[in-house]
């Protein structure tokens, strides 16, 4: 019975000697640099897959891959837009046939470049107060690091900070009170992964929620 005790004693020793040491050594602090391109990092995660193909077809591997700062929509934002846009044009015609090849090329050239911000912005360049900056298609975003307690309530003492990233499309309430129209609204999006140094730009990955905006007509649209 002693020996059965003394085991139990010693393995109880041991893990909780593990948790101690796991809790100590971490492996030291995440490296945000990968030794490749921007265009090439989107190339090895297979949750870009059909971004990578729509950047071909856009014809802006340079421009993905210049001195600049992409916030990419994963294939999961792609869906999104495809599965809505199949439901919009379904319902106007429901012996339609609709891919992702019906999009024409200028306009995916322009919905891209809106993710697309000249210059590299690293979290250390951010503030919780919304920046502003221009992207290659030439429309105004707003870039901020806030800290939210949304998954780690009363766990820990300092809030984890997430990139923030806004299609500034008008502004809230006018003098009068009214409520905009949601074309007017802005649209706030969550990166769900945040300063990716490539050796070309910075990568700021877009939530999986997130559905991919189009430009059309002078207006921001998700449909």
């Amino acid at each position: 019975m002693k020996k059965y005790i003394l085991l139990i004693f010693i393995v109880a020793v041991g893990f909780v000697g593990c948790e101690q040491s796991d809790y100590l050594i971490d492996g030291g602090v995440h490296d945000p640099h990968v030794d490749m391109t921007t265009y090439e990092y989107l190339q090895t995660n297979p949750v870009f897959d059909t971004l990578v193909l729509l950047i071909d077809r856009a014809g802006l591997q340079e421009e993905i891959n210049g001195d600049v700062t992409f916030f990419p929509p994963t294939d999961f934002s792609i869906k999104n837009y495809l599965d809505k846009k199949f439901e919009d044009t379904l319902a106007q015609d429901p012996f339609v046939e609709w891919s992702m090849e019906d999009i024409p090329v200028e306009t995916l050239r322009d919905s891209l470049k809106m993710y697309i911000v000249p210059g590299k912005i690293n979290r250390t360049d951010m503030v919780e107060d919304t920046q502003v900056y221009q992207t290659l298609l030439g429309n105004d975003v707003g870039v901020a690091l806030i800290a939210v307690d949304d998954t780690y309530t009363n766990q820990v003492s300092t809030w984890p900070e997430y990139v923030y990233y806004t299609f500034i499309r008008g502004a809230g309430l006018d003098a009068s009170g009214s409520i905009p129209s949601d074309e007017e609204l802005d649209v706030i999006e969550r990166a769900q992964t945040s300063g990716i140094q490539t050796n070309t730009g910075v990568i700021h990955v877009l939530e999986n929620s997130h559905t991919m905006f189009y430009f059309i007509q002078n207006h921001f649209v998700e449909n």
